[in-house]
Formats: structure tokens, C-alpha cells, sequence
């Protein structure tokens, strides 16, 4: 029964160390995870944010 616990914790943790993840997949194919959500700008309609073509993000460089 204890080791069920365990586990279920475990998993627990895994499950919210992943949700703060995000993979960025650049043009050339490559990849790399990164801690954090892009931000997005709140003040754009929904349309608007889907009608934006898709922006890549060097990690590490800070965006404009």
C-alpha cells in the first residue's frame, strides 16, 4: 500500500515537471526543451493570433 503512494506521488511530480516544458523545433529540424510557455501577445484577437504565420525563437536570445 506505501509503495503505491510512492508511486502515485512520483508520477504526480513527473506529470508537473513536464507541463512547464516546451520543445522547439527550428527549420533546420533540430531541437531543444525549454523551461517556460512563448509568450503571447494578449491584446490580439484570436483570429489574429491564427492568421500570424509561425515565429521561431532562439533560445537565449531575448525576443523584441
Amino acid at each position: 500500500m506505501r509503495s503505491r503512494h510512492i508511486l502515485l506521488a512520483t508520477i504526480g511530480l513527473a506529470v508537473v515537471l513536464l507541463a512547464g516544458c516546451t520543445t522547439y523545433t527550428f527549420p533546420d529540424g533540430s531541437q531543444e526543451t525549454l523551461w517556460g510557455v512563448p509568450t503571447e501577445d494578449e491584446t490580439k484577437t484570436r483570429e489574429e493570433r491564427q492568421a500570424e504565420p509561425l515565429r521561431y525563437r532562439v533560445p537565449g536570445d531575448l525576443p523584441e
